[in-house]
């Protein structure tokens, strides 16, 4: 998802590895998830506030009538539901496209080839908390530094423009596995962090 232009994937992935085998096809697939992963996050983005609780609500009736609802993570519940009612495109339909126009989802942001040494933070993932009754969202931002993948929280208040950092928080070397521990936190760690960045 945050990948740019350099080595084909194939090639970065494998050492120059066959089409078709084994690791490469999962390699496909998990790019296929990472893509739609991104896409239902661009959703929660750019949907307005007083639209999410009735979308919940939604969700959480759905998850729960296919015993997936996480109660304690109700985000979790609302991108699996996203995912169910976004029109994506089934992994074939992805795939005739991505190995088609290779060069669009590159530029698109989804592509296949390996970042820079460094970059711009990006953002991948967030979650909603509150503070001293105030309603807030903590955004995890990563970006390659060196060999391994760096991350930090930008925290902003529902309505306004201004933000909040945290230092480097995270170093991983697999970019899943630094969403993951994000996802991981709970909300009093999540208010610890916001805490740690006031003024």
């Amino acid at each position: 998802m945050l990948d740019t232009v350099g080595t084909p994937v194939d090639r970065l992935d494998h050492g120059g590895s066959s089409t078709g085998s084994p690791a490469h096809s999962a390699a496909l697939k998990g790019r296929y998830e990472e893509y739609c992963r991104q896409q239902v996050f661009l959703l929660l983005e750019i949907i307005p506030r007083e639209v999410v609780r009735p979308l919940y609500r939604r969700a959480r009736t759905w998850a729960t009538e296919r015993g997936v609802h996480e109660s304690e993570d109700p985000m979790s519940t609302l991108r699996l539901f996203c995912r169910e009612i976004l029109p994506l495109p089934p992994f074939d339909a992805w795939l005739l496209d991505y190995e088609t126009h290779r060069l669009a989802h590159v530029s698109a942001g989804l592509g296949v080839l390996p970042l820079p040494e460094s970059m711009e933070p990006v953002a991948v993932e967030f979650r909603r908390l509150e503070h001293e009754a105030e309603a807030w969202r903590g955004t995890l931002e990563v970006y390659r530094g060196g060999d391994v993948w760096r991350g930090l929280i930008r925290f902003q208040r529902d309505g306004e423009d201004g933000h909040f950092r945290t230092g480097e928080i995270f170093r991983e070397d697999d970019l899943q596995d630094l969403r993951d521990r994000f996802i991981s936190f709970t909300a009093p760690n999540l208010r610890s962090f916001l805490r740690s960045t006031l003024p």
